[in-house]
């Protein structure tokens, strides 16, 4: 109640027509990390203690009946700073856009336009450690030619037909959307495809993107096959994940997989741990990578809980993947070679 009261608010102040069910959401997490094994990459130090945001985001989103069975949506959300109260990475509101689309709902399945997700498609399938360190799209979303999300895509997902659900998404001109601009040499688009499962405690996505950043380069494509399964007294997770022509390299192909579970100790605490694997870049020695991550937490109530996580990565000498980075923040990637290794101490409040 006390959300859509706010979002009311906000509404009447713009002078704006009523919105017919607007909330407010989001998540505020704040971390300590102290951060070992990479003392001094180009010039950052980044052993030592930090404080990170985690995936802190504010968001509001909403609908409207419009008959005929039709239904507008919206959403509008912004990753936060919880360290500075600002942006992420220092931007202002929605500066730091997270998935924001408009779009248009039925029985048809519904179409989104805006800004929508990308990596994060298939990088939490299996993802035990999400927004924390270790999070596990450190290791099944790196070298992608996008990132985890994709500006200016058009989406369509269908209805769910029994236990599945399917998805397709375009995006016409992937330069301008990545923010390298627009011109008659470059100008290439984009697209993905996605069914996901749901159903007896299996939660499981199979995901393909292509992904082209010039009309001249060859596109990076990205297949994705995880999910997990849930045993009651906890949960199981797998995921593999084989990306091709990383970085936009021709032959430049890696494949990795991961294993992860977790386990409810009592009502309130829970037990987590994941293992990845990183093979080598085809044709390119020492660019293989592991990392573990154990961790546990502990609910002080339905929206709000603790935790404790610690995570590390052995990097071949080639290799510089992080311990923690992705939705979590904090410092900077290794340099080839690096042994990173972090313990975190979290909080995290769902609103």
């Amino acid at each position: 109640m006390q959300k859509k009261i706010i979002a009311l608010a906000i509404a009447a102040a713009f002078s704006t027509p009523a919105f017919a069910d607007v909330t407010v959401y989001g998540q505020a997490h704040l971390a300590y990390d102290q951060s070992s094994g990479a003392s001094n990459v180009a010039g950052v130090t980044t052993n030592g203690g930090k404080v990170a945001p985690g995936a802190s985001r504010i968001g509001f989103k909403g609908s409207e009946d419009l008959g005929d069975g039709l239904t507008a949506l919206f959403q509008l959300e912004s990753a936060v700073s919880m360290g500075t109260g600002s942006g992420a990475a220092g931007t202002t509101l929605f500066g730091a856009a997270r998935d924001s689309y408009v779009g248009v709902a039925g029985g048809f399945g519904a179409v989104l336009a805006g800004r929508l997700a990308l990596a994060n498609q298939y990088a939490n399938d299996a993802n035990f450690f999400g927004g924390k360190v270790g999070d596990l799209g450190n290791f099944t979303a790196a070298g992608n030619a996008g990132g985890s999300r994709v500006n200016n895509a058009i989406a369509y997902q269908t209805p769910k037909l029994g236990d599945f659900q399917g998805l397709v998404a375009y995006v016409p001109n992937t330069p301008e959307s990545l923010g390298l601009g627009q011109t008659v040499a470059n100008k290439a688009s984009s697209y993905t495809l996605r069914g996901s499962y749901a159903a007896n405690g299996i939660n499981a996505g199979l995901s393909y993107q292509n992904l082209s950043a010039t009309s001249v380069a060859p596109s990076n494509k990205i297949f994705s096959l995880g999910g997990t399964y849930d045993l009651g007294a906890g949960k199981i997770g797998l995921q593999y994940v084989n990306d091709k022509n990383i970085g936009l390299v021709l032959g430049a192909d890696r494949s990795t997989w991961a294993l992860g579970g977790s386990y409810k100790v009592s009502d309130r605490s829970t037990i987590a741990a994941q293992y990845a694997s990183a093979g080598n870049v085809s044709g390119t020695v020492n660019t293989s990578a592991k990392g573990l991550t154990i961790g546990y937490d502990y609910s002080l109530s339905k929206r709000t809980s603790i935790y404790a996580a610690y995570a590390t990565v052995t990097n071949d000498a080639a290799a510089n993947f992080s311990a923690t980075g992705y939705a979590h923040g904090g410092v900077a990637a290794p340099g080839a070679g690096f042994d990173p290794r972090a313990l975190s101490l979290g909080l995290v409040h769902n609103f």
